[in-house]
């Protein structure tokens, strides 16, 4: 088996250069819970990338074996996850639901209504939330069950917002209800060619409105996690909120620059969260 140290240590570097926002939240955790968050965001970043059936197939199989304890080959992401397991009792579920939303939605480039899309990001934003609930609390786990599923989605809806032209050239996928786009009168030609305009910026703040709600929902229920990773979801909360203000900052160019914080963007909010934890 590969040595659990390198493991971690892999997991970590995967998911500080695909998910720094991520990793930045997770720094709030201790060290055991933030190797095991590492882990599983690396097995959502390994999964979430593949597009090929078969690939995807055969990943599903390596993981009901890793679920099971039967997993036997020498690969990091497998034996830390597998770890991660042992250490806070995950559950399978959130996994098998995250893998069957990739195979359910991969090639899915259109959401015709919210509803669609919201399910969407529950399948592939909500279960990493549930993934990771059993790392950020021992106790409370019924009650927080809805405030790991609700960042879950806001932080998904934040991501799809924040690369939406990304997501459109690697997979043609447009990223607004197409309720939503003819009711503001914003079209598919208009993203195709990466136009900015009122209509965007209106369908673009549906979205968003959605993705805050959702955070507000969470921030609700905040005191009921522990000490231990209060901090982390806080931060994961207001890093991505930020996110959708720098994009609104920026006139809404997410066509054409890159809306992920900066290191120094993202420090600022750490450490005012680090000297005062309410004050944000």
């Amino acid at each position: 088996m590969a040595d659990i140290k390198r493991a971690y240590q892999q997991c970590e570097e995967i998911t500080k250069t695909h998910a720094p926002t991520c990793y930045q939240a997770f720094t709030f955790l201790p060290l055991k819970r933030r190797q095991a968050a590492c882990a599983v965001y690396a097995f959502c970043h390994t999964a979430i990338t593949i597009d090929d059936k078969d690939e995807l197939s055969a990943l599903e199989r390596d993981a009901e074996q890793c679920l099971a304890g039967t997993y036997e080959e020498n690969h990091f992401l497998w034996a830390a996850l597998a770890d991660a397991f042992r250490q806070f009792a995950l559950e399978a579920e959130p996994f098998r639901e995250f893998i069957a939303g990739i195979h359910e939605n991969n090639e899915k480039t259109r959401f015709e209504t919210l509803d669609e899309l919201l399910m969407f990001a529950y399948q592939t934003g909500s279960t990493a939330g549930l993934m990771l609930l059993p790392i950020l609390t021992k106790r409370n786990k019924e009650k927080l069950r809805q405030a790991a599923v609700s960042l879950g989605l806001a932080i998904q809806l934040t991501r799809m917002l924040r690369d939406a032209g990304k997501d459109y050239r690697r997979k043609k996928r447009i990223c607004f209800p197409q309720q939503a786009m003819r009711q503001f009168g914003y079209t598919e030609d208009d993203f195709c060619n990466e136009t900015v305009n009122k209509a965007f910026v209106s369908t673009w703040e549906y979205v968003a409105f959605e993705a805050e709600a959702y955070a507000e929902e969470c921030f609700d229920a905040m005191s009921l996690f522990p000490r231990y990773s209060q901090s982390s979801v806080k931060a994961a909360a207001y890093l991505y909120k930020a996110v959708l203000d720098k994009i609104r900052a920026e006139h809404y160019e997410v066509f054409t620059k890159n809306m992920t914080l900066t290191e120094e963007e993202a420090d600022a909010i750490l450490q005012q969260l680090k000297k005062n934890p309410g004050s944000l």
